[in-house]
């Protein structure tokens, strides 16, 4: 099973960036492989709120539905995605930086499902390169916050 973690710091304060970022609808502007994303519910991030993406993976779109399985305010947000191809459960931690800055660590653990689930091993690479995407779209993104 991939795990794509990345760490990112921005001089934003922890709850400006938690509540950018616990909203899944936003994974649009800084996800490259996030094409749409809307939530199902109204009253924005909540646990148990439910987004329908579509996602890029190569030249091919795909659906996925996330949902917000844990979100302990300006501490933790778990997102757990499940689409024809995949399985993903992504979780964003947030700590205090001494400068009142931001220190988010980002894990998204990824299972390809049968018959993908045989080219997993193959595709390290391809991996690393959307966690590398997601982490500079991230520091973009959060700097403008």
């Amino acid at each position: 099973m991939p795990r794509i973690t990345r760490t990112i710091t921005t001089e934003n304060q922890r709850h400006a960036v938690f509540s950018y970022l616990a909203d899944f609808s936003n994974a649009t502007e800084w996800d490259p492989g996030t094409e749409r994303s809307e939530p199902r519910h109204p009253g924005g991030a909540h646990s148990g709120q439910v987004y329908d993406l579509v996602v890029t993976w190569g030249n091919r779109t795909l659906p996925m539905v996330y949902e917000t399985t844990i979100l302990e305010p300006d501490e933790r947000v778990t997102f757990v995605g499940d689409g024809s191809t995949t399985k993903a459960v992504d979780t964003l931690t947030f700590d205090d930086l001494p400068n009142g800055g931001t220190k988010v660590t980002y894990v998204a653990d990824i299972t390809l499902k049968w018959p993908y689930r045989i080219v997993e091993p193959f595709l390290g690479k391809k991996f690393t390169e959307l966690g590398d995407e997601a982490e500079t779209s991230l520091n973009r993104v959060l700097a403008s916050l």
